[in-house]
């Protein structure tokens, strides 16, 4: 029985028991006599196999992603400066410019009409623009500012600078900016001889890193700090807006950070957002103050933030970024403040507040200060800056029109051309009947006014549906890579469970077929291409893509002609219930609401073969064995339940959904959680040991790993998520806080020495897991030996390495993630007991069967054997992975990004640690349960000293069953996506949703490679070293 069998032999779910062989099984030699893989080690020729499944995977991510994710074309035209020659059409109101951008300053925080109830933390704080503008509306103007999602820093900053749209695939350069090389506001200021200085966010410095005369740029990633960046602003600001330094500058750009730290922080909702604005507001009436008549005062955030203080999407409190324009000289609008324009009701709010697009921004500061409409912009000038005279408002708009219809040809695009024609003509028109009457009339104004404003924003609603052009050739090509890999994996799973001891003859054999269809032909038009079109790039790219899909039929024609389907009795229950779950799990991704409840979907799918497993109990050889499998799946089934209840909301979900992972509206976990998360770290230890005694497996290096290491470094982990509770904690005295924050750092610190030092030296050079114990001879002959441990030696050894990887992820997890870490850590240790029962169920009825006498069996045959995994053993530990990726506060949406893993141990963002934290904060748990794979091999599995045992052979194909799993996943993503790519919910729902697929897939493939090569393969190390059992 489980935990007992002291020696095994691989036998497939219908195959005869195969009898132990006292001496080892020799390698058979490839039919085609000696090769060079013949000196490969099976160790290697697996690691091969799935680096070239790797490969695949990255090709055919790279060539769908060039032609789904879009980069928009930028055309690296610029507008010609304007000199004596060619004079500003609308003369400018203003010399210089205070540009302030408050990051994540939401409309409502500056809004007179805040939403019903208000806020006492963000609501009225932040007061001056509602005082100025009441005082006098022709100086001061308030607006909703849309802002393009997504709604990240560097993303907004192209956009209010460029006055373009920003691209999806833009948000992935948010940790790591690179220079803007097209025209800007911030270039034309330079062609006119304009001195600009800077301060605040080094976002900026990284996007311009040659155009600031004044530059004073300070770290933009670090959350925890929420005031090093706004102090070092205000202390360069204010003095240059003093008299003697007015000459030094002619725009001035500071970019306060606060804000949108606290919002990540603690959220608005806490007195921290008070103390924040009210500082924003106490330096804005000392700018006001300090600030001449020729300066324009511009005020605005970059974007909004949610109700937990996040951004990155495009919720409607992400994207309603406040803005505020403040003139102490000309006036900005006439007495009235309004022009009648497109307003916006802030929800909760019952007046409605003027509406813009924030990229309006850029052609109306370019007028004003009288230089160019930077050549790429797609925004429209604000009407009220010119209403003040209709003569100069024609102006504007006309020339604001020109300048997009110069785009829009540069451009280059037949079908937008076309959608413009008709409202161009218009535009023309009245530009002409304008021209040829003596006197304008304000009628005639007026419509040339709104038929160029018409075609300005009718240009913006094309450009902004297009988005940019699809490459359908690369997502077609992109799929097909990915599409033929699922049934490469398919043939690579048949052929090494079929090939069962000799499957490594199968493996050489599947290399050198990758390999002469590598290098025989992709390189011919490769070349071809390269020396044609002179461009390496291109040539790469041509041998990458002909060798993988020649590779990719070269191995699964064999399959696809010499394949039999199965027999329809053979489908029992146990084998189909896996793949039908993968059809359902993918299937699912051709609905954006099954995408938008993907958290609850696969918590049903996770569910569905415990109850298959209990339902079979029934069948099950011994009332042992069916109250084991009853009590197991029971188990499991509780935990995933009450694992899956730990939960982030999708905005699509409410109201239906409830925010557990958090406290209230606060992004911080619950008293509750951080006490919760303390004692399941101190505790776990003692429940996975429980896991161990029934084997006597709690021996060896696994008491002292178990029990004292692994143990004290949770708790350590648990207390860092402590003291960051306590350190953003109301009733802490200040004064204690720099010890709190110290005390933090270091202790995540010792935590990374133990996991990433200490841990793998203690595991990787002690023994395994058993003891030996020596008896009594009562004959005077030498003592017996009993070797505890023995019937668990490979599973238990390769448990304690799983154990220094969760310790990792398990520090920069936040508490309630760290809780759910804990519960699937412990069910997928179940599920691996309930797949070891149900093979000793397998074996018992097959020796039964088998029996020459009725009625009784050889129990040799059951310690002796080994039933192959399938397909549906891999299936819970896979869909475990997608819940504890929506348990640890994650959904597939930018917003769920949890940017405080970023600072686990560093006061700073730390290049390349900090994203390496985030991204392990994000896909740890598929990490985990890739890494946990082996477990479901090597459970209760015994040495059989001086002899051969699969567990390389078994632990490949769950590897390749794993990976099918997530290829069947990721394709179905990018099918479903690139299908529906014109459709309302592509960016929000179906774009995310295949990001999220193709990392994991590559977190899986590099998960399931350490796993067999650094795990298992010091495992079975140990087990020769000690038994010369070698793994096969």
């Amino acid at each position: 029985m489980a935990g007992k069998r002291p020696s095994s032999t691989a036998v497939g779910p219908s195959e005869p028991t195969d009898s132990p062989t006292s001496t080892p099984v020799p390698a058979p030699s490839p039919s085609s006599g000696s090769t060079w893989t013949s000196n490969l080690s099976r160790r290697s020729l697996a690691l091969i196999l799935l680096l070239y499944i790797a490969a695949l995977h990255l090709t055919g991510l790279y060539v769908f992603t060039k032609g789904f994710l879009l980069t928009r074309l930028t055309i690296p035209a610029v507008s010609p400066p304007y000199n004596l020659d060619h004079p500003p059409a609308v003369p400018p109101t203003h010399s210089k410019a205070v540009i302030l951008i408050i990051d994540a300053l939401r409309t409502d925080f500056i809004s007179p009409y805040p939403p019903t109830p208000p806020s006492p933390y963000h609501h009225g704080v932040l007061s001056l623009p509602s005082e100025l503008t009441a005082l006098d509306p022709s100086r001061s103007l308030i607006f909703n500012a849309f802002s393009d999602p997504p709604t990240s820093t560097m993303q907004r900053i192209k956009g209010i600078t460029t006055g373009s749209l920003p691209t999806f695939i833009d948000v992935g350069a948010n940790f790591a900016s690179t220079a803007i090389d097209e025209d800007s506001i911030i270039s034309q200021l330079i062609a006119a001889n304009k001195t600009l200085g800077f301060m605040g966010d080094d976002t900026w410095a990284n996007l311009f890193p040659t155009s600031f005369a004044l530059s004073h740029p300070y770290d933009s990633f670090n959350v925890e700090d929420l005031h090093t960046v706004d102090n070092g602003v205000i202390e360069h600001l204010i003095p240059y807006l003093q008299s003697e330094n007015a000459s030094r500058w002619d725009v001035l750009i500071g970019h306060f950070l606060g804000v949108d730290h606290v919002g990540h922080r603690v959220g608005p909702e806490r007195d921290t957002m008070q103390a924040k604005l009210e500082q924003m507001d106490n330096v804005l009436r000392e700018v006001v103050e300090l600030m001449d008549e020729h300066t324009l005062l511009v005020v605005m955030g970059d974007h909004g933030m949610d109700s937990k203080g996040n951004h990155g999407g495009d919720s409607e409190l992400e994207v309603a970024a406040g803005t505020w324009l403040y003139s102490k000289g000309a006036p900005l609008a006439t007495a009235s403040g309004s022009n009648g324009g497109e307003t916006y009701l802030f929800p909760g709010s019952t007046t409605p507040i003027r509406h813009i697009d924030q990229i309006d921004l850029v052609p109306t500061l370019s007028l004003l200060l009288g230089i160019p409409i930077p050549f790429n912009n797609l925004g429209s000038v604000i009407p009220e800056c010119f209403a003040h005279d209709p003569v100069l408002l024609e102006r504007a708009t006309r020339v604001n029109a020109e300048q997009i219809k110069r785009y829009i040809a540069e451009y280059g695009d037949a079908e937008i051309e076309a959608a413009l024609s008709a409202s161009w003509t218009k535009a023309e028109r009245s530009a002409g009947a304008l021209e040829s009457s003596s006197a304008a009339s304000s009628s005639a104004l007026r419509q040339s006014v709104e038929a160029h404003r018409e075609f300005s924003q009718l240009a913006l609603r094309q450009l902004r549906a297009l988005w940019a052009q699809f490459s359908l050739p690369h997502i077609l090509t992109g799929l097909l890579i990915l599409g033929l890999s699922i049934p490469v994996l398919i043939t690579l799973y048949l052929g090494v469970r079929n090939s069962s001891v000799k499957w490594d003859v199968f493996a050489r054999i599947s290399i050198e077929t990758i390999v002469m269809t590598t290098v025989v032909v992709p390189p011919l038009p490769a070349v071809v291409l390269g020396v044609l079109f002179q461009d390496l790039g291109l040539a790469a790219q041509t041998f990458a893509i002909t060798a993988a899909i020649l590779s990719e039929i070269a191995l699964v024609l064999p399959l696809l002609l010499e394949r039999s389907l199965p027999s329809l009795s053979s489908l029992y229950v146990e084998r189909w219930i896996g793949p039908a779950i993968l059809f359902v799990h993918t299937a699912s991704f051709a609905s954006n609401s099954f995408i938008m409840w993907e958290d609850r979907v696969v918590m049903f799918l996770a569910a569905t073969i415990p109850v298959v497993y209990l339902v079979k109990a029934m069948a099950a050889p011994t009332t042992d064995m069916r109250l084991r499998i009853g009590f197991l799946c029971a188990g499991s089934l509780f935990i995933t339940r009450l694992v899956g209840a730990i939960t982030i909301c999708r905005e699509e979900q409410q109201p239906y959904c409830r925010v557990t992972f958090f406290s209230g509206s606060q992004p911080v976990a619950p008293l509750w959680g951080l006490a919760l998360a303390l004692l399941l770290a101190v505790q776990v230890a003692r429940a996975v040991a429980q896991f161990l005694i029934p084997s006597k497996s709690l021996a060896g290096p696994a008491r002292s790993f178990l029990g004292i290491a692994w143990r004290w470094i949770l708790a350590a982990n648990a207390i860092y998520w402590i003291l960051e509770f306590l350190e953003a904690y109301e009733g802490l005295q200040p004064a204690r806080v720099p010890f709190v924050k110290a005390a933090k750092l270091y202790l995540a610190r010792i935590s990374y020495g133990a996991i990433l030092l200490a841990l793998p030296y203690y595991w990787a050079t002690s023994g395994l897991c058993i003891s030996i114990e020596r008896g009594q001879s009562q004959t005077g002959e030498e003592a017996p030996v009993t070797v505890l441990g023995f019937a668990n030696a490979y599973g238990s050894t390769y448990l304690l390495f799983v154990l220094i990887p969760f310790a990792l992820v398990h520090l920069v997890t936040q508490p309630m993630g760290q809780v759910a870490l804990i519960g699937l850590f412990v069910a997928t240790l179940l599920h691996v007991e309930v797949v070891d029962v149900q093979r000793d169920a397998i074996l018992m009825r097959r020796s039964f069967a088998n029996s020459s006498e009725p009625g009784a069996f050889d129990s040799s045959s059951v310690q002796t054997a080994l039933v192959r995994p399938s397909f549906t053993d891999v299936v819970p530990l896979a869909l475990i992975g997608f819940i504890g990726f929506f348990s640890t506060g994650h959904q597939a949406v930018l917003t769920s990004i949890q940017w405080k893993a970023a600072f686990v141990g560093f006061p700073e963002v730390t290049y390349p640690y900090s994203p390496l934290l985030v991204i392990l904060n994000t896909w740890g748990p598929f990490l985990l349960s890739a890494l946990s794979l082996p477990l479901l091999a090597l459970w209760q599995v015994s040495p059989r000293p001086q002899s051969t045992i699969p567990v390389l052979a078994h632990t490949l194909q769950l590897a390749l069953a794993f990976i099918t799993y997530h290829t069947g996943v990721l394709f179905s993503a990018a099918l479903c996506a690139a299908w529906l790519r014109r459709h309302l919910m592509v960016w929000k729902v179906f774009a995310p949703r295949f990001m999220l697929a193709g990392v994991t897939l590559l977190v899986v493939d590099v998960g399931v490679m350490l796993a067999v090569f650094v795990g298992l393969g010091v495992t079975s190390w140990k087990v020769w070293r000690t038994f010369k059992c070698e793994s096969i």
